[in-house]
């Protein structure tokens, strides 16, 4: 490649025009072929001659560790010898491989044989260096992994840096050898494609593509992948594997290369404002990223991780969650919650006296969340950033459907607990209450990691969570039309009743998408018809009853008020002075009960809306009843309270 070799092929290049713009020259045809032999010749001599560089660079290398070997044994060597010897040495000859690859783009950039020959060059560079470079790698990782036995995310932290490192060093020594982001530099296939997701925006320069260092990258990242996946996969422990998966998905891929991604960007785009290129090439940016090899290895590795966290999530779900036996003091409801209440307001006050600014409420507090919602919320807040949306959506499917059968379960044994001087209505209430209460925590922690899917954007290789409502009630309504319609049975018409029958719907079915929002909002609208029902059960059952067997009479024919003792007026002041002293006496309470555990009067009032409201129509079916059957005097006997009176009790 001295300047000699230069002259002559510039003289061939020089012929070989004049040749082929003078065909019809004689002989010109041979003198063609003759001097494209030439160049081909001249192409083997600079292949030749590149490979015996790269191969005396790799001799060099290896000379110089013997005697770093024999000169350790009396004195050692550090890591700054092992860098000069894989970097320094290695990179003598780079001038020389770099000036005789130029000067063949320079002559032979349109021959197809051209970029046979660069692959070829690269290829052996890159056998030459994992060859180097895997001993090391591989005992630097084991060092790692004894330093760090106690440790698996100290051991992925520390080993992905050093792969880091390892890949910026590897491109700098890459870039004295081959010229970057020619066509010769390396080949690959791009497919771009519209991002599924908001991670896949950052990952999409990163996988969308392959080129020749890619690949050496990645072959080096393997021996890392094959050292860490066995740990990973045999690790039992969720909080550990959520921790990995942070690590290696926002740490190292979405942080630290995606900030080098973005860095190369910007810096490509002042490149193009200044006018150094002449349009922004999309391949000119992925071929300047040194990390791509790496975030491809990594990104495979956080699938390992994903699943195994999927898997261990299942287990955690019905191990701790669903079959979680709880201990007297996790049931102690309301005695704790009393407790609590009691503790603030002594410490309320403490603090009025000393002018200190309030806190939280205690009954808030999330020790007193009941064990399994605690581990719920908990496990969604790790798995929220390590997980990809959908899989997340699953698995926060599968601990909440856990956690609200686990509080059913709860619910059942406070429904159950006999407990001195106090009623079993009043158990029925505590266990609704606090079934109400800790689906209204699930509601309102969760709410930041629900997935809102925009219409059209969801992945098609992906299955979605649905909900599914399938309602039989017609097929009553059409048994019942049929026997009705017998006349019909054989006619040869289209009115045909059995025809009519087959033709019908008789199931209707209701599809809705399924998030965890969904499942918390249906059970929690059970358990509110549910508090709502047994609250106001508590003061109006029997009434309830005794009215609605009054109307139920009346309606009845030939009826007549006079002849029927149980409706009598003295009847009808006993249920009626019953509901109302239950409410005078109960009301305060049920108030009481529902700021003990709600402690938030906007929701209390919400809650209690429906009560108030059911007793007051109650009262106003009684009063109907009265003023329809009743005359002057038996009106006064049953001396039914107002409404307004109604509504200034459950007011006051």
């Amino acid at each position: 490649t001295g300047q000699v070799f230069t002259q002559i092929l510039s003289t061939i290049d020089e012929c070989l025009r004049f040749l082929k713009s003078h065909i019809h020259y004689k002989d010109s045809g041979t003198y063609v072929a003759k001097y494209e032999q030439c160049l081909s010749k001249a192409m083997t001599v600079i292949r030749m001659g590149v490979m015996t560089d790269l191969e005396a660079s790799h001799s060099a290398v290896k000379d110089r560790h013997m005697k770093l070997d024999i000169d350790s044994r009396q004195n050692g060597y550090s890591d700054d010898d092992t860098f000069a010897l894989l970097y320094g040495v290695f990179a003598a000859r780079a001038s020389s491989v770099r000036s005789a690859l130029n000067v063949a783009e320079q002559h032979f950039r349109d021959i197809t044989e051209f970029h046979l020959m660069v692959t070829d060059c690269q290829q052996a560079y890159f056998r030459i260096r994992y060859e180097m470079l895997e001993p090391v790698i591989r005992s630097t990782i084991e060092g790692l992994k004894r330093n760090h036995e106690n440790s698996s995310c100290a051991l992925t932290r520390n080993g992905c840096a050093f792969l880091l490192r390892l890949c910026d060093d590897e491109f700098r020594l890459y870039k004295q050898f081959f010229t970057v982001g020619d066509d010769g530099s390396g080949s690959r296939s791009v497919a771009i494609s519209t991002p599924s997701s908001p991670h896949a925006l950052i990952l999409a320069p990163f996988i969308s593509g392959t080129t020749s260092f890619d690949d050496f990258i990645e072959s080096l990242c393997r021996v890392f992948y094959d050292i860490l996946r066995p740990i990973i996969i045999h690790n039992p422990h969720l909080e550990t594997l959520t921790e990995l998966c942070t690590i290696l998905k926002v740490e190292m891929i979405e942080e630290r290369c995606g900030l080098m991604q973005s860095v190369m960007s910007v810096k490509r785009l002042v490149g193009y404002t200044s006018g150094e290129t002449s349009s922004p090439s999309y391949t000119d940016d992925y071929m300047a990223n040194p990390r791509n090899g790496f975030v491809r290895v990594m990104t495979e590795l956080v699938g390992d991780v994903a699943e195994r966290i999927v898997y261990r999530i299942s287990l955690y779900a019905q191990s701790d969650i669903v079959e979680f036996t709880p201990s007297s003091g996790d049931l102690a409801y309301p005695e704790k919650l009393e407790m609590m209440k009691a503790i603030e307001k002594e410490h309320t006050v403490e603090k009025n006296n000393s002018n200190a600014a309030s806190s939280i409420s205690a009954i808030n507090l999330y020790c007193l969340w009941y064990p399994t919602v605690r581990r719920t919320v908990l496990s969604l807040s790790k798995l929220f950033k390590c997980l990809e949306p959908l899989v997340f959506q699953s698995i926060a499917r599968e601990l909440l459907i856990a956690c609200c059968q686990s509080l059913e379960d709860a619910a059942e044994q406070i429904r159950n607990t006999a407990a001195e001087k106090i009623s079993r209505n009043r158990r029925f209430l505590d266990a609704e209450l606090f079934i109400v209460k800790h689906l209204l925590i699930l509601r309102e922690q969760t709410s930041p990691y629900r997935i809102i899917m925009p219409p059209g954007n969801t992945p098609a290789d992906t299955i979605p969570q649905r909900d599914y409502v399938f309602d039989f009630s017609k097929y009553r309504i059409s048994a019942s039309q049929l026997f009705h319609d017998r006349h019909r049975w054989f006619e040869l018409t289209s009115n045909n009743a059995f025809l009519e029958f087959l033709l019908q719907v008789p199931l209707a079915v209701t599809e809705a998408a399924g998030d965890s929002r969904r499942i918390i909002d249906v059970r929690l609208k059970t358990h509110c018809h549910n508090l709502i029902n047994t609250t106001s059960d508590m003061i109006i059952s029997e009434f309830a009853d005794y009215i609605a067997k009054a109307e139920e009479i009346v309606a009845t024919p030939d009826f007549d008020i006079a002849n029927n003792e149980s409706l009598k007026a003295s009847n009808m002041q006993n249920f009626a002075g019953q509901a109302y002293k239950k409410l005078t006496h109960l009301w305060p309470e049920i108030k009481e009960c529902f700021d003990l555990y709600i402690n938030c009067k906007e929701t209390e009032n919400i809650l209690l809306q429906p009560i108030k409201k059911r007793i007051i129509d109650l009262f106003t079916r009684a009063s109907t009843f009265v003023d329809k059957f009743y005359n002057n005097e038996q009106k006064q006997i049953a001396g039914l309270p107002t409404q307004e009176h109604i509504w200034l009790v459950m007011n006051a």
